[in-house]
């Protein structure tokens, strides 16, 4: 009996992703209340008493209200707990000592950790007062964090201004963000509904004690199989939406919300599956002879250059042109939340993969679309957004990459129509 290493039967397939997707359809409904209540934020000007930027040096006042960590701090974590003595520690995104509050958080269990957006003197004069405001209202809605610091400038108080207009900004700092959520209920899900398209993923219940490399590692595997049990792209896109948000929901828990733990393993995601495809294309292309010396030359190079594109635009500090970024900022004022930029490409290429007869080309739009695929997964993986807003956002960029398809296909069917083709 040959054994088969993904599900053969598209029906069961078909199924499997039905249930999957009322099972997590009715757990974001009752999660949505929670992130409601993460999107809480208070405002600091830089020059507020109230706020300490900590080195290891100052005295920590009465007054204070939130220690920032920055720098190079040389006490242990059980020192510096002593000093704070109960109040805000801020673990600050870009600019923070991040790995000194994560220490600290390790080894004392401090719960009084919140997430802080600082901007820097010197980056003020690069916006205008809307562009600010902007990057306020994505470190909230985009990031949840409690916590704004910025300059005490004329551009900083007026986009402040606008911010206020939109958002309830507390007079408090806000607690840190928290849940009761039982994630490993939903760890176990994950596992299920991976070795449901690939049995051998099983094995990563080996692991389940080491609980972050366990969901890492099944999920990685997951995107393997999601890939491979499905032959619809338009199931694909969906198989990887119900992976990521199974992630997702396995990993909701304070480490995570607050930053203190991040889903690790986001590069060998975004690059096993196309690196995985490119040598079976190889390998099959190879065998029926259809690859020319100029064909292995281009798919190594673009692809090369593709990975690596993905690998560098993974972190916080992707670089950005002022093309992109004028783009970007179009798309937010239409959908809100700004759809994302990848999927909006490479989901018109993944479905139009199946539209030539051309092997190689064929062959080509399948590697690039599988860009699109683990960046919906990629989505998911960003904890502490609430998934209201990634749920939203996935499904407008998923919308705009198909309404896209549909039009290239549209045009290409127009004009074999006009010159007698079709």
């Amino acid at each position: 009996m040959k054994i088969h290493i993904f599900p053969k039967n598209e029906k069961y397939v078909e199924i499997l992703i039905t249930v999957f997707s009322v099972i997590l359809l009715l757990s974001i409904f009752f999660r949505v209340p929670i992130d409601k209540e993460n999107t809480a934020v208070t405002f600091f000007f830089e020059d507020d008493s109230r706020v300490l930027f900590y080195t290891g040096n100052e005295k920590i006042e009465d007054n204070v209200e939130l220690v920032i960590p920055v720098g190079n701090i040389k006490e242990s974590p059980q020192d510096f707990l002593k000093k704070v003595n109960g109040k805000y520690v801020g673990n600050m995104e870009f600019y923070g000592t991040t790995d000194f509050v994560k220490e600290f958080y390790k080894k004392t269990g401090y719960k009084k950790i919140v997430k802080v957006h600082y901007i820097k003197p010197e980056e003020i004069p690069k916006y205008d007062t809307y562009r600010l405001f902007k990057r306020f209202w994505r470190a909230v809605v985009e990031r949840s964090v409690e916590v704004i610091v910025v300059p005490n400038s004329e551009t900083s108080v007026e986009a402040y201004k606008i911010f206020s207009n939109f958002f309830q900004v507390s007079m408090r700092i806000p607690k840190p963000d928290d849940t009761t959520w039982n994630n490993k209920i939903f760890g176990i899900l994950l596992g299920i509904y991976v070795t449901l398209q690939m049995p051998f993923a099983v094995l990563s219940f080996l692991f389940f004690k080491d609980y972050w490399f366990y969901v890492s590692l099944v999920s990685i595997l997951g995107t393997i199989g999601c890939y491979f049990s499905a032959k619809n792209n338009f199931f694909r896109i969906v198989n990887f939406a119900l992976l990521g948000i199974l992630t997702n929901f396995s990993l909701y828990s304070f480490q995570y919300l607050n930053d203190l733990e991040i889903y690790r393993g986001v590069k060998i995601s975004l690059v096993l599956l196309p690196s995985l495809l490119a040598v079976i294309i190889f390998t099959k292309l190879g065998k029926e002879n259809i690859f020319k010396k100029s064909h292995i030359i281009t798919f190594s190079i673009i692809g090369l250059l593709s990975i690596s594109y993905m690998i560098l635009r993974s972190g916080n500090y992707g670089f950005v042109t002022k093309f992109e970024e004028d783009i970007r900022l179009l798309l937010e004022n239409i959908f809100i939340v700004r759809p994302r930029t990848k999927e909006i490409i490479f989901i018109p290429i993944l479905l139009l993969s199946t539209e030539f007869e051309n092997a190689f080309t064929k062959a080509l739009f399948s590697f690039f679309g599988t860009f699109a695929l683990v960046s919906i997964f990629n989505s998911f993986c960003h904890i502490k957004a609430p998934i209201y807003v990634l749920a939203y956002r996935e499904t407008i960029t998923i919308l705009i990459g198909v309404t896209i398809y549909f039009f290239v296909v549209t045009f290409i069917k127009l004009i074999n129509i006009w010159t007698g083709k079709e």
